[in-house]
């Protein structure tokens, strides 16, 4: 059996269990009760940042939140590789997903099926040591204990190509018959002064919250906006569209200068909603 094993663990996030619950349940507390802005619309997902903890947990905490007051038992997440390109997407088909809090299943019915699929297939390396998928799970295992996941590493930022896997995935969730919650890793722009950083992400978020992939990857290619996990977030746009999401919206940005870092080169971060 595949044991995906922490790579980040100590560095990103504590590697002690109890001081790793303990940060993820701070962070959740401080992001505060949940707005009742939402209680009309389905909430099918979350984008999330990836960074170390201390410098983006406090963003990722606010979607984290909304999913514990969700029925999903099974999620599908969606990073980008931070260790090359490579033309599709990686899948691990089945197997463990390990961090310090404990194992998680992942869901082998839907991961095989998807690895027999166009543009996926099993590159360990890939996994091995992406930190943008590994920074997601404890905070699902704290807000969703028992949950199973898929676990995808794109290495594409091909606007095409991604709207094509999006729908693959789409089309298997709709097969299977079953409810998955769609959980998308990225941070935004990379090392500018504060101002310079917050004008390149609101760019970003007024991209995303038109729920048009055209514009996101516009607006990333333009060079006006970065996100590291560009095709992550264009790949589950597509995924959430076919679904029936409606909107995306926004529920927290801050950048590293806001939490842990200085303002003299800052990192972005928001926490979204995907709306049905």
């Amino acid at each position: 059996m595949y044991i995906r094993k922490p790579a980040v663990a100590g560095s990103f996030y504590p590697g002690n269990p109890e001081q790793l619950q303990k940060q993820i349940s701070d962070y959740l507390e401080a992001a505060g009760p949940l707005s009742g802005e939402f209680k009309n619309d389905i909430i099918m997902g979350i984008i999330s940042p990836h960074a170390g903890y201390i410098y983006s947990g406090p963003v990722a905490a606010y979607g984290y939140n909304y999913f514990a007051q969700s029925s999903y038992e099974r999620f599908i997440v969606i990073a980008p590789s931070h260790r090359g390109r490579f033309n599709g997407i990686s899948v691990i088909p089945e197997g463990l997903y390990r961090t310090p809090l404990g194992d998680v299943e992942i869901d082998s019915d839907l991961g095989r099926r998807l690895e027999k699929r166009d543009f996926f297939s099993f590159i360990k390396e890939a996994h091995e040591s992406e930190h943008s998928l590994e920074v997601q799970i404890p905070f699902l295992q704290v807000v969703k204990s028992g949950a199973c996941i898929v676990p995808l590493v794109i290495g594409t930022t091909d606007p095409e190509l991604c709207r094509t896997i999006g729908k693959t995935i789409a089309d298997e969730i709709k097969s299977s018959g079953k409810e998955y919650g769609i959980i998308i890793s990225t941070d935004l722009s990379h090392y500018h002064p504060y101002n310079e950083a917050v004008k390149k992400d609101s760019d970003f978020i007024i991209a995303l919250e038109s729920f048009d992939e055209n514009r996101v990857a516009d607006v990333v290619c333009s060079g006006r906006s970065e996100a590291c996990g560009e095709g992550a977030v264009l790949t589950g746009m597509s995924l959430a569209g076919e679904l029936g999401a409606k909107r995306i919206k926004t529920v927290k940005y801050a950048n590293s200068g806001d939490t842990a870092g200085s303002k003299d080169q800052v990192v972005g971060y928001l926490s979204a909603l995907i709306l049905g």
